[in-house]
Order: structure tokens, then sequence, then C-alpha cells
């Protein structure tokens, strides 16, 4: 029995020092002292989970009128060690953006800051719904790169780079077809823009209705296609 003991015990130990030996290799890639300081100085990226998390895209289709701009919050961090101040780092349009500053996006500003005491801070860009087109994806896209300061260097190129695709085109979605067997009548941006509008832009709650999921959602969605077609069977002119 206490043979078996030992064995079972050196078979734990070996366990748990592969698995520190394993984080080990993980978590230190040179930029880390064996003691876990950081050896370099600080440095700035862009966050995200994963790789597709580097292209964001946003759609004005579908949001009320009156929704003339949309601000994306891009998460920046800090790699390296806290201070008491504020740290500046700066962001760069990249050559491949078919956005243009003014027309699609509110200029960028000279500088952002990381505040003091906090790893993380959040890119504000502001979209500009006014100048897309309602017809046709026009492929609007801004490529954003950090740009080295004298508080912040950009040594992680795989993180210097994000890009916000943006547009404004409403297209006929794939519940219509169940819509028009409710008596919805043929398809129109109109009739689209007014439906949507009852949701205030939320997607979901139509396509809970379409799917029965809850039953009230149906009857919800149901009431608002009737209102619809009364509408446009009033005014057609409008459709």
């Amino acid at each position: 029995m206490k043979m078996k003991k030992t064995y079972i015990f050196a078979l734990v130990a070996t366990a748990l020092i592969t698995a520190l030996s394993a984080c080990s290799n993980i978590d230190y890639n040179g930029e880390y002292s064996k003691d876990g300081y950081y050896n370099t100085n600080n440095q700035v990226y862009f966050y995200y989970k994963t790789a597709a998390d580097s292209i964001i895209n946003y759609s004005f289709s579908g949001k009320p009128d009156d929704t003339l701009t949309h601000t994306v919050y891009v998460p920046v961090r800090l790699a390296g060690k806290l201070i008491d101040k504020a740290q500046t780092f700066k962001v760069a349009v990249n050559g491949a953006s078919t956005a243009k500053s003014g027309e699609h996006y509110s200029a960028l500003a000279p500088e952002y800051s990381i505040p003091a005491g906090a790893m993380q801070a959040y890119l504000p860009i502001k979209l500009i719904r006014k100048n897309l087109s309602e017809e046709k994806n026009d492929s609007i896209k801004l490529i954003l790169n950090l740009i080295p300061t004298n508080d912040l260097g950009t040594r992680f190129s795989k993180s210097n780079k994000v890009t916000i695709t943006f547009d404004n085109v409403l297209m006929r979605p794939d519940y219509w077809d169940v819509l028009e067997l409710w008596g919805i009548g043929t398809y129109s941006r109109a009739k689209h823009k007014m439906l949507l509008g009852f949701y205030n832009g939320d997607v979901k709650g139509i396509y809970d209705g379409v799917t029965n999921n809850p039953p009230e959602a149906l009857y919800k969605l149901y009431g608002y296609v009737v209102k619809i077609k009364e509408y446009f069977d009033a005014h057609p002119e409008k459709q």
C-alpha cells in the first residue's frame, strides 16, 4: 500500500512540474524576466480577442433616420508598467482607407492617452451617416494604425492595425418572404424602414416574431404588419 501511495504521489508531482513548465513556456516570450517583470519600454496595442475582431463592421441601415452618427470605441491596451501619469499615443489613417475625414468620419485628434494608473483606454471613432449611399455598398473602410510616441512604443506589429467598415444599405431581409405571406406586400425600403422603426432598429424582435419565440412576439409582429399594410394601402405613393 505504501508503495502504491508513493507511486501516485510521484505521478502527481510529475504532472505539476510539467504543467508549470508549460505555463512558463507560454508566458515567457523574452519580453518578461523569469520573475515576471517587464523588460522593455511601455508599448501600446489594439486589443481584440481574435484576429477576426480586428475588423469592426457597422451598418446604419435599419437605424432611425435621426441617427446621424455612431461612435465606435476601439479598445487600446498598455503592455508594460503602470505609472502615475497619462501616457500618450497617436493614430494614423492607413493609405488603403476609402473613408474620408470630415465626410465619412470625424477628424482624428492629434493624440490620445491612456489615463494614469490604467491599463486600457478606448479610441473613439465617430462615423458619419450623411454621405453614405442607401442604394449600394460603397465599401467604405477606415484603417487605423498606432504610431509610437515618446511615451509608448508599437512593437506588437500584429496588433497595430484595426479596420472599421460601415455602410447605410438597406437590403431585403430573408424574413420578408414570411411577411409577404402575412400580407405586407412586395418589398420596399419604405416598408422595411417603418417595420424597423417599430422595433427601434432591433432586428432580433422581428426574428423572434417570425419564429414564434415567444408566441407574443408573433402577435406583436403581425400587428405591425397589419399597420404597415393599412398605411401603404392608403398612401401608395410613399412606397
